[in-house]
């Protein structure tokens, strides 16, 4: 590009991750969801720095942003709390225009274009966990593997990919899927350039370093918990079910693009017998990113689908998928830009309207605030302002009004067995409807408030409230000294879930 033409084209990438940081800054405001409120409370617990590496020992532990959380305290607002991944999340805009923009300047703007607006990325990139930051470290780890691809590598690659592969694994371990695809990619390639015997020995040069950073992340992680009182703890763990894979298969292609149907097979068998095709026809307006786009639609889903793994319900784990899905979509929509007229007209509506579709369902997504995991509390402060007794359906509920009340000072006292509670707070799970009354060791009580949400990110509940228990005890309910609040500091926390 020119110089005046170069002006244009990072003025337009700026004004699209504006607008992106626009979206992300108002997905990040409301209390913080299940996963986000457990994560403050370990980073709270661990007390220092080195406890978020060697004390924590749980899958929800986001090593880099546990730190984040820690330095800032559980007290922190919530828009502070998310800050880094709304910094992640934008600046991963910038760096998918360039790596789209390799090869056609087109191509860049139209990824800086679907990165912004894709409400997946929009999502992820909004809440307190490490997924955006780990995202951002990928698409640079791409960046660089792209230009060694194509002859130019940039001074020291290996020990820059090395760098990216540890701060990507210590923000979501999940980084090793890129890892993996990245050094793929580069084998893939130098064996077509130039050959089998030289390929191997290429790719341990490029990414050598990285892979031993990536696999000594993993290691530290299970030593770290092994040599631990608690060994390694999960959230929670679900079986394989085929139906749940698929549904979540089908949510990520619906959230990155906008593409579904009522059949939750349909798009992704289309997507993955896509993504066979351009990896073995390689279009010559592909060349190298044929591989790529190929690898990183498939190896992810398929990796998972074959070993049958557990948790494999929940869309965001496929997030290589929906890079390597809007990377695609950016190179073909740039081509067509570039073409006859008919074909740029027909580019434009596409863009156009997945565009539209993306920002509706960024408007649900910022609408619905991931199951407004603060109201229940504000329900509860407006009902007995002067504290409650709150039971628990599942304690894994309890970190969200443990941090929400850290964060207002609201007295919350947990009443665990069959104790007196004022309020009951349950999950809703997808597609089902909860009970307008249950009976909780012979207290009947009646729902008051609900949630819903998207499958990408938080939680559905459903507050109940003991009216007979209220009339009958209402002056002592709300009266309890405020030394009664369960704080989530690292000398005394709630109950872990």
């Amino acid at each position: 590009m020119q110089g005046r033409e170069r002006l244009w084209w990072w003025a337009a990438v700026g004004g699209l991750a504006l607008a992106g940081l626009a979206l992300r800054i108002a997905a990040a405001h409301g209390g913080l969801w299940t996963d986000e409120a457990w994560s403050v409370i370990y980073a709270a617990q661990a007390r220092d720095p080195i406890g978020v590496f060697l004390r924590i020992n749980h899958d929800n532990n986001h090593h880099l942003y546990s730190l984040w959380l820690q330095a800032i305290g559980p007290a922190a607002a919530p828009l502070l709390a998310r800050a880094p991944a709304i910094a992640a999340g934008t600046l991963c805009i910038i760096v998918a225009a360039l790596l789209a923009g390799r090869r056609s300047r087109l191509a860049g703007l139209v990824a800086a274009l679907l990165f912004a607006v894709s409400p997946i990325l929009v999502a992820l990139g909004s809440e307190a966990r490490g997924y955006a930051m780990m995202l951002l470290a990928a698409l640079m780890m791409l960046l660089l593997v792209s230009d060694a691809i194509d002859g130019h590598a940039a001074r020291g690659a290996r020990w820059w990919l090395a760098a990216l592969a540890l701060f990507g694994m210590f923000s979501h371990l999940t980084m090793a899927a890129p890892v993996g695809i990245a050094t793929l990619w580069f084998y893939f390639e130098r064996r077509i350039s130039d050959g089998p015997a030289a390929a191997m020995p290429a790719t341990f040069r490029l990414m050598g370093a990285a892979l031993g950073a990536a696999a000594g992340a993993v290691l530290f992680v299970f030593l770290a918990a092994m040599a631990s009182p608690t060994g390694m703890r999960v959230g929670g763990y679900e079986p394989f079910s085929a139906a749940r894979y698929a549904i979540a298969l089908d949510d990520l292609s619906l959230w990155s693009a906008g593409l579904g149907s009522p059949w939750p097979w349909l798009v992704p068998l289309f997507l993955a017998a896509a993504a066979v095709a351009i990896a073995r026809r390689r279009p010559e307006w592909l060349g190298s990113r044929a591989s790529l786009y190929a690898l990183l639609i498939l190896a992810v889903p398929l990796g998972l689908g074959l070993v049958r793994s557990g948790n494999t319900s929940f869309a965001r784990y496929y997030l290589a998928s929906a890079v390597g899905l809007l990377l695609f979509m950016a190179d073909w929509i740039g081509r067509g830009l570039s073409g006859r007229t008919a074909t740029r007209a027909a580019a434009a509506m596409l863009i156009v309207t997945i565009a539209g579709v993306s920002l509706y369902r960024d408007s649900r997504l910022i609408a619905l605030d991931r199951g407004r995991p603060a109201a229940a509390l504000a329900d509860m402060a407006r009902m007995s302002p002067e504290g409650a007794r709150i039971a628990f359906a599942e304690p894994r509920l309890k970190g969200v009004v443990a941090v929400a009340a850290e964060q207002t000072g609201y007295v919350a006292r947990f009443a665990g067995g069959c104790a007196p509670a004022d309020f009951l707070l349950a999950s809703q799970m997808r597609g089902t409807s909860a009970p307008a009354t249950v009976d909780r060791c012979g207290v009947t009580m009646e729902a008051i408030d609900s949630s819903v949400t998207t499958p990408l990110t938080g939680d559905s509940w459903v507050l109940y409230r003991a009216e007979s228990l209220q009339r009958l005890e209402g002056a002592d309910s709300g009266r309890a000294p405020a030394a009664g609040n369960r704080r989530i500091s690292g000398r005394a926390g709630v109950a872990q879930g």
